[in-house]
């Protein structure tokens, strides 16, 4: 009954998302009704460089994870890089907000020398607000955590743990030591909010580094607000907004300066 009253929920989120989405023909600019402060646009960067397409070892990784995620390859690229770039930094990689998994195994991938810790829910979305605009709880329900294990047997991979709940409520305990990369993919405010709360206290060396899947998307404004928040109250770290939609966080410097 639980799986079946998250479709159902999932199913209505989806519905509200199409009925609210603007209509994008000919308009230059919109906002979600709720959050109009936060303005979109169609992005048409000109750059043609595209240096996943001559790494043969992401290729490869991606090809393994394409169908286990709703990630882009220009996301997955950034994830790749920014996963070996971690290996130098002390610290795990922590992943919040796995669905199936293809993302968290592409993270492994690019860094065997780290334990990744994988946390999910496995039911759906949770701590959907009033300051989101496309989630009521619940989305992304169709998965499993025998999903997961699952694609990353199929890829030979031995670095990660899974973290099965609410994090970092249910789960932080298992987690010790400083974090070296954070990926955040929930997709709500509160539920991001708690996840950082918990991690910059840990995020404490020169180059550790945070990031969010979904600040950039119409529906998501929830993450939107809260990156915007942190921008502007966020000591001791740089901010990067890429156009192809994450937020990026990078320590510049360590925890005994602050």
């Amino acid at each position: 009954m639980t799986l079946k009253r998250n479709l159902i929920r999932a199913a209505k989120s989806a519905l509200n998302r199409f009925r609210s989405r603007p209509n994008q023909e000919n308009r230059e600019s919109w906002s979600h009704q709720r959050s109009p402060e936060i303005v979109h646009s169609r992005l048409t960067p000109a750059a043609t460089y595209s240096p996943w397409l001559s790494d043969t070892e992401f290729l490869s990784a991606y090809h393994t994870i394409r169908h286990s995620t709703l990630v882009d390859q220009y996301r997955c690229y950034e994830l790749w890089s920014l996963a070996r770039q971690s290996i130098p930094v002390d610290g795990a990689i922590l992943e919040v907000g796995v669905w199936r998994g293809g993302t968290g195994c592409l993270l492994a991938l690019a860094a065997p020398q780290k334990t990744v810790y994988l946390a999910d829910t496995f039911a759906g979305v949770v701590k959907a607000g009033l300051r989101d605009t496309g989630y009521l709880g619940g989305e992304h329900a169709d998965t499993s955590e025998e999903l997961v294990c699952d694609l990353l047997a199929s890829a030979g991979v031995q670095n990660t743990r899974i973290l099965k709940g609410i994090f970092p409520a249910d789960t932080s305990a298992s987690i010790s030591g400083p974090i070296a990369l954070l990926h955040v993919d929930v997709d709500v405010y509160q539920s991001a909010k708690d996840i950082v709360d918990w991690a910059i206290p840990r995020l404490i060396l020169p180059g550790a580094t945070m990031l969010f899947d979904d600040y950039g998307f119409y529906g998501c404004e929830g993450v939107t607000r809260l990156v915007n928040e942190l921008r502007s109250g966020l000591r001791h770290f740089s901010f990067l907004y890429n156009l192809n939609g994450h937020a990026i966080f990078l320590r510049t410097s360590d925890r005994s300066s602050d």
